[in-house]
């Protein structure tokens, strides 16, 4: 799950800043969203299917 960070946060030893862009198992990810640390990047929040012919 992508998550975009909102605060500061150290992942892996690796500080990362606000804004930045993680790619993380779903629960890591929704424990940081939980924690409002981070947020779901948007390409995680508009998943529609494709039609086909588009």
């Amino acid at each position: 799950m992508k998550i975009e960070l909102l605060k500061s946060h150290t992942h892996a030893g690796k500080r990362h800043s606000p804004g930045e862009c993680l790619d993380l198992d779903e629960t890591s990810a929704k424990w940081l969203i939980d924690l409002k640390v981070a947020k779901a990047a948007p390409s995680e929040l508009i998943k529609q299917p494709s039609r086909k012919g588009d």
